[in-house]
């Protein structure tokens, strides 16, 4: 038996997971900036509505040692804030007048899915202590 893409209870959004469940910032904002509107928009929808039942599921485990699942889940909501702004503020994939920052590369982000992959969070993280 295969295994779920997402916990029990999310199967809507499993057509989300292909397309924007990414392990980093840079990946995320990759993928919202190649996105279009209306996908952007349809993205923004489905999650938001699930937010809150994803966090609740979410809370009981560590950031690092989530099911496999459970981490896409996630992911998916690490990938509203790379769309939020597109749906609340601009309605438009790009700001008015502004080019995209596909030039600037985060190297750091919030662990454990911010600027690098999971591993080298963790390698930083334990260089750390």
């Amino acid at each position: 038996m295969a295994e779920p893409l997402l916990p029990s209870g999310f199967d809507e959004l499993e057509q989300f997971v292909e397309y924007w469940v990414r392990d980093t910032n840079n990946e995320r904002w990759k993928q919202r900036s190649k996105a279009s509107m209306e996908e952007i928009q349809r993205f923004y929808d489905h999650m938001l509505a699930r937010a809150e039942d994803a966090i609740a599921h979410l809370d009981a485990f560590p950031l690092d040692d989530m099911p496999p699942a459970s981490e896409r889940l996630f992911k998916l909501l690490l990938a509203i804030a790379h769309v939020a702004m597109a749906v609340e503020m601009h309605g438009q994939p790009i700001a008015h007048r502004a080019q995209l920052r596909s030039d600037l590369q985060m190297t750091q982000g919030p662990w454990p899915f911010g600027g690098s992959s999971k591993e080298q969070s963790k390698r930083d993280l334990e260089e750390t202590q």
